[in-house]
């Protein structure tokens, strides 16, 4: 029985432990290839054109459409924000002029004893400037630019033989999280309900912004520490940054491209060093990237959750091709073509693209892209685009609901270069989440990084499963909170 937030039997391996028998369970594939179907059906059946032709069709059905509309209207609406809500320091007008300075830094967070409060001394404050996203211009009539704020962590450089590289790992935040959200340990936001079942606890809000944000937190800290320099902000429409809607994860990919030209030209940026000084525009270009600039620097993307889905298309964008499907009858561009992007790291994904969801999940991104021009999850062009990555890392827990584990393993399988599959006991929200479980993720991202960034064909320490069921039983064997070992 697998507790938060699933609260369902699954299926699982057994496996010996500790002189005992236990069932790792596993979150199990929602769509299946047809019998008898010829091709690679997770991804050929849903590329943007065949789920544009399935929406016509579903346009005529009463159910069908009425189900992806509300899907489509959930994920265009404003998300609550809350950082500042448990304590007013850190509380920000995200859609006005910001005072860098009110911005919470690593410091705020030693009271919680969190990692990252020793990066005070090397972190900048930073702030970028955007275009609003294609729902917010034409469906909001919202022209402004806004603005996107979080940290930028200087690294010493990793270790290579007798001196040290410079490396920088980009991390996109998970939706609605907040990058500098309280997150008390004592309150991680779930409680038991009198059914027995583990269920959100509003209770936790007057201690914890952002619960499990901790965790994301250490994954920064632990590459820091290691000699990466680290940006991390909160993405449009969550936390600290500007706009409204916070869906639209290609768009979000290509605030990837506009921070580090801006980190390079100064154009649109703003920052607060570690000694207090503000600087803007030119003085501020250059500061940072370890004067390599934008398309120097060896940079690794990584996100969580939504923020992977933002990975994988910036990814796509730069090695496969760069369409923008907010726009219909837009043709691709090439692919950027940046050599300095050495691969990705992806937490919790929707690695396998839409394919691998649920029934009805192209339905409600085809009524976003066709009536909403908003595009969130990866398509099946680039699930099978994983082909043309440099490097790709799975991060995911066992019973993660985003998507089967066999998508995420069958997404592992699709890379060509230096790849690994990292999976640990639990769910897919970080709040319930092991800590000790944590920490040997953010060691596997670091050794991931190291050797991407070296050009190494393997990761040190990962041992390359055979199959899903080896991949499960390798699993670390450390529970999450709500859940435990099964025999």
């Amino acid at each position: 029985m697998v507790g938060f937030d699933r609260n369902v039997v699954m299926p699982g391996y057994r496996a010996e432990e500790g002189g005992q028998a236990v069932c790792i369970p596993f979150m199990p594939t929602a769509q299946f290839t047809p019998p008898g179907y010829r091709g690679d059906f997770h991804a050929d059946e849903f590329t943007d054109a065949r789920i544009r032709a399935r929406y016509v069709a579903c346009q005529a059905d009463a159910g069908c459409l009425a189900a992806a509309r509300a899907g489509a209207t959930t994920f265009t609406s404003a998300e609550r924000r809350r950082t500042g809500t448990v304590d007013a320091s850190g509380l920000v007008d995200p859609q006005g002029a910001v005072d860098l300075r009110a911005i919470r830094r690593p410091a705020f967070f030693a009271r919680w004893q969190e990692p990252i409060a020793a990066a005070e001394s090397r972190t900048f404050t930073v702030e970028f400037t955007v275009p609003r996203d294609s729902y917010e211009r034409l469906h909001l009539n919202r022209h402004d630019p806004i603005r996107l704020r979080g940290w930028y962590l200087e690294g010493q450089g990793i270790e290579v033989g007798a001196g040290r590289r410079r490396a920088l790992v980009m991390l996109n935040n998970g939706g609605g999280n907040e990058i500098t959200g309280i997150d008390d340990p004592e309150a991680n936001g779930v409680t038991r309900n009198a059914q027995g079942a583990f269920v959100p606890d509003a209770a936790a809000a007057t201690r914890s912004e952002q619960p499990g944000m901790r965790h994301w937190r250490g994954f920064a800290a632990a590459l820091n520490a290691a000699g990466f320099d680290v940006l991390v902000s909160d993405r449009r429409g969550n936390g600290i940054s500007g706009g409204v809607s916070g869906f639209n994860t290609a768009e979000q990919a290509r605030d990837i491209w506009r921070q580090l030209q801006q980190l390079e030209t100064g154009d649109g940026l703003r920052m607060l060093t570690p000694d207090g000084q503000l600087l803007e525009g030119r003085a501020a270009g250059g500061r940072l990237l370890a004067g390599m600039g934008a398309a120097g620097i060896p940079i690794v993307i990584g996100g969580y959750s939504r923020g992977s889905y933002t990975t994988a298309w910036a990814m796509h964008q730069n090695f496969v091709e760069d369409c923008n499907r907010d726009q219909p009858g837009t043709a691709c561009a090439p692919p950027r073509g940046q050599p300095n992007i050495r691969g990705a790291i992806l937490y919790g994904p929707n690695a396998g693209g839409l394919g691998w969801r649920l029934a009805g999940h192209d339905m409600i991104e085809a009524a976003l892209r066709t009536e909403r021009n908003t595009t969130y999850y990866p398509d099946g062009e680039v699930y099978a685009g994983i082909a043309q990555w440099p490097a790709l890392m799975v991060v995911k827990g066992t019973y993660d609901y985003v998507e089967g584990l066999e998508g995420s393993f069958a997404a592992f399988h699709r890379a060509r270069g230096l790849r690994e599959i990292h999976l640990f006991r639990g769910p897919h929200q970080l709040n319930t989440q092991a800590p000790e479980a944590m920490r040997i993720v953010g060691e596997r991202m670091v050794a991931f990084s190291r050797a991407a960034v070296l050009g190494e064909p393997a990761a040190q320490g990962f041992r390359e499963p055979r199959d899903l069921r080896d991949a499960v039983l390798a699993s670390t064997p450390i529970w999450g909170a709500t859940t435990g070992a099964v025999p």
